[in-house]
């Protein structure tokens, strides 16, 4: 029987230039960045870990459709609701067999609900940190771009109506990002702690999450793409991963000396280094070798 994986982190800097996948909001004509103040008030750039979050959410919705994995109602059209969107979970009066429903769902499962009646939730297996820009390693800039209706150029000063001046946002950066993945929780009733699904399902569930990071780090999603779709370069970082009961260990990629740390921590089988997108695809592709851990298993 191969190895269990008990969790997994991925740490790491990618480079992302002229992007704007993520944004405050808007004042007036004018789209504001998202802006992070660091504990040594250092002010910077950030991705936040809701819009990480949707773009795996995303992928594993699309390769769930593909390989035709079990999703609720509300799911089947990727509703933000989830469970609690979900009619054979909201018409359970019992939470523990309510929360059994919900489990079904391959995407409830891995990511998490929140539902109204009956009072039920679960804690997502996957997690996402903001990606933060490495402080004096990012540049952002406001640029002015203006609508202009066909014809107006001839129609002259009576079209001022339909020109619209609008500002937004373009930034670029080395970004650090964080992400852990629970694979011991694919599942698992977190209320009489047993599993629901059997070893063939959990492992399905499993590689599907592994290629959904496969296919979010090959290209981001988010804010803009159509006008700002972002240029990624260069990524390096660790993908490290727990055989037993014990968290994985995150140390931020904003400190230099990241890898070091980690190497302090982690035994050297369960660290993989990677230094480019195919390197960490490559990676990636290599704990499709493991199976989830189960608690209370031998």
């Amino acid at each position: 029987m191969s190895e269990k994986v008990y969790e997994i982190g991925i740490v790491g800097r990618i480079r992302i230039d002229a992007h704007s996948l993520n944004n405050e909001g808007t004042v007036g004509n004018v789209t504001e960045p998202r802006t992070i103040v660091l504990a040594d008030g250092r002010k910077t750039d950030g991705i936040s870990g809701e819009m990480l979050k949707h773009i795996h959410t995303e992928a594993f919705w699309q390769l769930a459709k593909e390989r035709n994995i079990t999703l609720c109602q509300a799911c089947q059209t990727l509703r933000p609701e989830k469970a609690n969107k979900n009619p054979n979970v909201t018409k359970i009066n019992e939470v523990e067999e309510a929360l059994n429903e919900a489990l079904k769902c391959a995407i409830c499962d891995i990511h998490g609900f929140l539902v109204e009646k009956p009072t039920l939730s679960r804690k997502s297996t996957v997690e996402f940190g903001w990606a933060i820009a490495i402080p004096e390693q990012f540049y952002r800039d406001i640029h002015v771009h203006a609508r202009v209706a066909p014809g107006e150029k001839e129609r002259g000063k009576e079209a001022k109506t339909e020109q619209m001046i609008y500002n937004r946002p373009t930034r670029s950066g080395i970004y650090a990002f964080v992400s852990i993945f629970q694979p011991w929780r694919i599942g698992l009733n977190e209320i009489n702690y047993s599993y629901i699904l059997d070893d063939k399902e959990r492992k399905r569930r499993y590689d599907l999450v592994i290629d959904s990071y496969k296919a979010m780090l090959s290209r981001l999603e988010g804010a803009m793409t159509t006008t700002r779709l972002p240029h990624t370069g260069e990524i390096d970082g660790l993908i490290i991963k727990t055989t037993n009961a014990m968290p994985v260990p995150l140390i931020s990629p904003l400190r230099d000396d990241y890898k070091e740390q980690l190497g302090k921590i982690i035994k050297p089988e369960n660290i993989q280094k990677f230094d480019s997108l195919p390197n960490a695809l490559e990676k990636l592709d290599e704990l499709k070798n493991y199976q989830p851990y189960k608690l209370g298993a031998q």
